[in-house]
């Protein structure tokens, strides 16, 4: 995506980091006890990108993800919607919030593959989208998904297009990010979040090249497998926590697994939400790890036989 496609509303707060940065490297250049010798043993810090939806109309949302409030939250970029009549441009441009390599607190309290806290290894993209959710206030241990109903608005055409660009111009920086961890809210915090919910196009993203799929031929043939009988409760469970999502291994059909199912139906097969363990459920979890994790479907085989 173009430079001039992205506004920003940090750069005044920036050119004082700027100028520090300039200083720094002119001093860098003129000391003599400073020796030049790049390191091959490093990585990105960016290893995650996370999807939310903002639950907000423009205007609030940016108020929210730049302001000081009781409870901060920030993200990289905001993505605004077509037809917001608190967006005050003719065109959507993408606003960036906070520098890639600074940590943004989008994420909250977190978990995927093994890693918690997400905020230090991820990039963090908001979209405009006015969903609401509501639902019981007992403790999330005796709640059921159920219990949580949703309302969200489908993303427009224009919206779309434009989190593609830049979804895309981010892959092209941190090419190691592995498409199974672009992931949504909803996949990283299971017991709280929802979004970016059903009507969010993860099939469309995947088609322009960004994040994960499964391939129907691999998912039917698991089906076909599991319609006969289902893999045991505990294999389940071992299964999405080698995919990403945090299940313990209780062996029982509990509440915590089936906010993990109900996390991974939201994200991909969003028309059956209910965090019910059926075969197509199953076939999608076994053709995901298939092709974007073979090592943990190896473990996960050699584990349940």
């Amino acid at each position: 995506m173009a430079i001039a496609e992205v506004y920003s509303i940090t750069k005044r707060p920036f050119l004082g980091a700027r100028t520090t940065l300039l200083l720094a490297a002119l001093w860098l250049a003129a000391c003599s006890s400073i020796v030049d010798a790049p390191s091959s043993n490093y990585g990105s810090r960016v290893k995650y990108l996370v999807l939310h939806a903002t639950s907000e109309d423009f205007v609030e949302s940016l108020r929210l993800l730049t302001q000081p409030t009781a409870n901060p939250v920030s993200s990289h970029y905001l993505v605004p919607a077509s037809g917001d009549p608190s967006y005050p441009r003719s065109r959507l441009r993408v606003h960036q919030l906070v520098p890639e390599l600074e940590r943004a607190w989008h994420a909250g309290i977190s978990y995927w593959a093994e890693e918690t806290g997400l905020n230090d290894r991820s990039i963090g993209i908001e979209i405009v989208n006015e969903f609401k959710c509501s639902g019981t206030s007992d403790a999330i241990n005796q709640t059921a998904p159920e219990d949580i109903r949703c309302e969200f608005p489908g993303y427009d055409e224009e919206q779309i297009q434009l989190l593609i660009e830049l979804v895309s111009d981010i892959l092209t920086r941190y090419p190691s990010i592995n498409p199974i961890d672009v992931v949504g809210h909803s996949d990283i915090a299971i017991l709280r979040k929802s979004d970016p919910g059903p009507e969010f196009p993860w099939r469309r993203l995947y088609e322009a090249g960004i994040g994960a799929w499964y391939e129907e031929e691999v998912k039917a043939e698991y089906e076909k497998r599991f319609a006969q009988r289902l893999p045991e409760i505990s294999t389940i469970q071992d299964a999405l926590n080698r995919l990403g999502y945090y299940v313990e291994a209780s062996g029982q059909f509990d509440n915590a697994t089936r906010y993990a199912m109900r996390a991974m139906q939201l994200h991909y097969r969003p028309q059956n939400y209910a965090g019910e363990i059926d075969a197509e459920s199953a076939a999608i979890i076994w053709a995901l790890l298939e092709k974007y994790r073979p090592r943990a479907l190896a473990a996960l085989l050699s584990a349940h036989r």
